[in-house]
C-alpha cells in the first residue's frame, strides 16, 4: 500500500518543526528503522501556507507512520491516506459489479 501523508502546522510552530524535521532526516541517514527510510517523493508544501504532503511506499509500515506523528506530536498534524492507482480502483469496481 502506498500512502499520501498530509501535514499542517501553525506559523508559530515553524521553528520547532524545522528542528524536528532535521532530526527526522538525521534518523533517515542513520537508517533508523523507526521511521520510513525511502519516501517516494520530496516533502511538498503549498506556497504561502503551513501545510503540505509527502508520499510513502509499500515498504512503509503502520508503526513507522505512527512514529512520524508521535515525533511531531503537539506541533504538527498528520493525516495518512492510502492511495492506489486509478487502474486498481477500476479493477476493484469491476469485480464488485459481478
Amino acid at each position: 500500500m502506498k500512502w499520501i501523508a498530509f501535514w499542517d502546522m501553525t506559523p508559530t510552530d515553524m521553528d520547532i518543526n524545522l528542528e524536528k524535521y532535521k532530526e527526522l532526516l538525521a534518523a533517515r541517514e542513520k537508517k533508523d528503522p523507526r521511521f520510513p527510510l525511502k519516501p517516494l517523493s520530496d516533502n511538498y508544501a503549498f506556497p504561502g501556507e503551513y501545510r503540505g504532503f509527502i508520499l510513502y511506499g509499500d515498504e512503509t509500515t503502520d508503526e513507522q507512520l505512527m512514529n512520524i506523528a508521535y515525533h511531531f506530536k503537539d506541533t504538527m498534524n498528520w493525516t495518512f491516506e492510502p492511495i492506489v492507482t486509478a487502474a486498481k480502483t477500476i479493477e476493484a469496481y469491476m469485480k464488485m459489479k459481478k
